[in-house]
């Protein structure tokens, strides 16, 4: 940090302009989100742009049912980047090809919707009822573990914060908490941020209301995701 009173106290009154601009995000309903959209603006506005193109999604296939999380060990039941992307959706789950340049698998009917930050466009995808939101976005920072822990310290500013459990891998690290959201109560989100097949970091952000099992679809988004014209079963 520079040195001298007044270039200090310049950066803290950013910092602090940015963490009250988290908190009102987040109350907002944003969610994990947030970073996305208020870390590349100086002033830490978010810029919230219009509905994204509609998706391409290939119809449900039988298939295995995805794997569930171990929370008895750090590594969980995440497959590898280089091998994700099974050839057919599971049952129940169709898979986006998103205009942003990447595949998803993501649960039959669930809605897409894109706000623009400066440098990184956030999709969510909700389901019907409104309740059950998945966030996915490029990270802009170096590595998964940097952006993760940096979302973190913005995600304890909401009301109500509170922290459940930090889980990492090979590749990809992710914490969980629980917070009061003003538009859908009381909400719980896990935050799984990861470096993709192509080196690419991106963030998966499932949130829903608290005591929610979150498992599968963020399971099923993460083990699918795969960058456009990327072989995610080969690695090429």
């Amino acid at each position: 940090m520079p040195g001298g009173g007044g270039p200090q106290r310049a950066g803290d009154s950013r910092r602090l302009l940015l963490v009250i601009v988290a908190v009102a995000v987040l109350a907002g309903g944003v969610g994990g989100g947030l970073w996305a959209l208020t870390r590349d603006d100086p002033a830490g506005h978010p810029d919230a742009g219009p509905t994204g193109p509609a998706v391409t999604v290939t119809a449900s296939q039988p298939g295995a049912t995805p794997d569930t999380l171990n929370t008895s060990g750090s590594e969980g039941a995440y497959a590898d980047p280089a091998e994700t992307a099974a050839p057919e959706p599971s049952p129940g789950y169709s898979r986006a090809v998103d205009p942003l340049g990447y595949t998803v698998d993501v649960p039959d009917g669930w809605a897409r919707e894109e706000k623009q930050g400066k440098l990184a466009p956030v999709v969510t995808y909700t389901a019907p009822d409104g309740n059950r939101r998945l966030l996915v976005f490029e990270i802009m920072e170096p590595s998964a573990a940097e952006s993760s822990a940096q979302a973190e310290s913005i995600a304890q500013g909401a009301k109500d914060y509170q922290y459940l459990d930090r889980r990492t891998g090979t590749g990809w690290t992710e914490f969980s908490y629980s917070y009061y959201d003003k538009r859908y109560g009381a909400t719980q989100t896990v935050d799984h941020r990861f470096q993709a097949a192509d080196g690419t970091p991106y963030a998966v952000v499932a949130s829903g209301p608290t005591g929610t099992d979150l498992t599968e679809q963020l399971t099923t988004a993460v083990n699918s995701f795969c960058p456009t014209g990327f072989d995610c079963t080969s690695g090429t």
